[in-house]
C-alpha cells in the first residue's frame, strides 16, 4: 500500500454534479462513531493532533486486529470522546485535504484470500454485518449467504435507483468483489421497478421485493431467502452505498469520500438530497436549514432512527438520512416516559411484526428478559431496526430494539 498527497478525489463529486441528483455540501468535521460497531474493543492507532490521510488506519479491533477502521476523510484528529466505562463515543477529524488520500495497491481480483486482505486493510470489511447479532464478520468467516440491500423503504430516504444508476460501474465492481469473497449465494435485493446493473458471477441473483415500510430491511430479505433459524449458521449483509464505495476502491485504488443523504421532516425548511463527506457533522449540515421552534433530530428516519445525542452528532456508518421533527410536548406519546397501557394481541401488531415472528409473545419475552423464550421466538434473526415499528405501536412504549440488544448480548456471550 502506497500513498501520496493530493486533493480529495473528484470522481464521485463530479459524477454526482453531472447527474443533477443533488447539491454537494462539505463540513469542517467528520467522525467515526463507536455505537455503529457492536462487539468491538477499539484499539487506537492514532492520537489527537495526528494528521491522517483519507483511508489511513485509525483503529482496529483489539480482539481481531486484522479488522481495521480507516479515516473517512483527510485532516487532523481533533477529539477522541469516550463515555461510560471508557467506551468510544466518537473519533473526530478536522477536515483538511492537505494530508492527501491513501492509494491501495492492485490485487488479484478473483483470489478470495487476496480480496479479503484488500478489504480488511482498506477498512471496507467493516461495512459488512452479520445475522445473528449485527456484528462485523470474522476475517475468516464463511456465510451461508450474502445479501446486498439495493433498495430503501424508509420515509424520505434517498432513491437507490438514481444513485446506483449514476455509479453503475462502481456498483457492479463491488458486487463482483463480494461474489468472490465467499462461495455462498449472493442476493441483490431490489425494488420491483428497478433492476440493478449487475454482471458476472453465476452466484449472483437479483431478487425483487415490495410491500410497505419493512420491504427494504435486510431482515425481511434474509427471512425470505435464507432464514437463520436454529441451524447455527450466519449470513452477511451490506448496503448499496457501501457496495459502491467498495467498487470505487477497486476501480480507483482510493476511498470514496462522498455519500448521498437526505435532510427532511416538517422542521426542515428545504428538504432535499445532499452529497456529503462520510461521517459528516450533522450540526453543520443543518445550519440554516431548520425552523426556529425546538426540534428533535433523528439519525435516520423518524420510524427507525434514533435521537441524536451529545458526542454523536455525526453521520453514522451506513446512515442515509437525517430527519428533524418538532420537539414533542409532554402530552405526546413520544414525549412521555414510563410504561402505560396493556400489551394485548391486535391485528395492528401482527401487521407490523417482522415476517415469521409472533409479535406479542416475543414482546413479552423481551420485556421480562426471558432469553430462552426470545430465542425460540426468533430473536436471533432480528436486530434493533426490525422491531422499531412495534416500539412505535406498543401501548407500553417499550423500546424493543434496546430490549432485543440486551437479549442478543446474553445469547452471544453464552455462545
Amino acid at each position: 500500500m502506497g500513498s501520496k498527497p493530493e486533493p480529495r478525489s473528484q470522481l464521485a463529486t463530479g459524477r454526482a454534479s453531472e447527474s443533477g441528483l443533488s447539491e454537494t455540501r462539505s463540513t469542517s468535521r467528520a467522525a467515526l462513531l463507536g455505537r455503529d460497531y457492536h462487539g468491538i474493543n477499539f484499539e487506537l492507532l492514532c492520537k489527537p493532533g495526528d494528521r491522517v490521510m483519507a483511508g489511513s488506519p485509525l483503529m482496529r479491533d483489539a480482539r481481531r486486529p486484522e479488522i481495521v477502521f480507516t479515516a473517512p476523510v483527510a485532516g487532523s484528529v481533533v477529539k477522541i470522546e469516550r463515555g461510560t466505562r471508557r467506551k468510544l463515543v466518537s473519533l473526530q477529524i478536522e477536515l483538511d485535504a492537505t494530508p492527501g488520500i491513501t492509494h491501495y495497491t492492485p490485487f488479484a481480483p478473483q483470489d478470495k484470500a487476496s480480496l479479503r486482505r484488500f478489504m480488511l486493510e482498506s477498512g471496507a470489511w467493516t461495512a459488512l454485518r452479520t445475522r445473528p447479532f449485527g456484528n462485523i464478520p470474522d476475517a475468516d468467516g464463511e456465510p451461508a449467504a450474502l445479501f446486498i440491500t439495493a433498495m430503501d423503504s424508509e420515509p424520505l430516504a434517498p432513491a437507490p435507483a438514481s444513485i446506483i444508476s449514476t455509479f453503475s460501474a462502481e456498483f457492479d465492481a463491488g458486487v463482483g468483489a463480494l461474489a468472490v469473497i465467499s462461495d455462498a449465494p449472493l442476493y441483490v435485493c431490489h425494488a420491483k421497478d428497478f433492476l440493478p446493473p449487475v454482471t458476472g458471477s453465476e452466484r449472483v441473483r437479483c431478487v425483487p421485493f415490495s410491500g410497505g415500510l419493512s420491504a427494504g430491511l435486510p431482515g425481511v430479505h434474509i427471512n425470505a431467502l435464507c432464514p437463520i433459524g436454529f441451524a447455527g449458521g450466519e449470513v452477511w449483509h451490506i448496503g448499496y452505498q457501501d457496495v459502491i464505495s467498495l467498487g470505487h476502491l477497486m476501480l480507483s485504488g482510493t476511498p470514496w469520500q462522498e455519500r448521498m443523504i437526505t435532510i427532511g421532516g416538517v422542521a426542515v425548511q428545504n428538504p432535499r438530497s445532499l452529497w456529503v463527506p462520510p461521517g459528516a457533522s450533522i450540526g453543520e449540515l443543518l445550519e440554516g436549514e431548520l425552523h426556529d421552534d425546538p426540534v428533535r433530530i433523528y439519525s435516520g428516519s423518524a420510524v427507525r432512527g434514533h435521537v441524536v445525542s451529545r458526542g454523536e452528532k455525526f453521520l453514522g456508518a451506513g446512515q442515509r438520512q437525517i430527519t428533524v421533527l418538532p420537539e414533542p410536548g409532554i402530552d405526546s406519546p413520544r414525549g412521555r416516559q414510563g410504561t402505560a397501557g396493556v400489551l394485548i394481541p391486535s391485528d395492528r401488531l401482527e401487521a407490523l411484526a417482522p415476517p415469521g415472528i409472533y409479535p406479542v409473545p416475543l414482546m413479552r419475552a423481551l420485556q421480562v428478559g426471558d432469553v430462552d423464550r426470545a430465542r425460540s421466538l426468533g430473536a436471533l434473526e432480528l436486530v434493533e431496526e426490525d422491531l422499531a415499528l412495534l416500539s412505535h405501536a406498543c401501548p407500553t412504549r417499550s423500546d424493543y430494539g434496546l430490549l432485543l440488544r440486551n437479549v442478543l448480548n446474553q445469547l452471544e456471550g453464552a455462545g
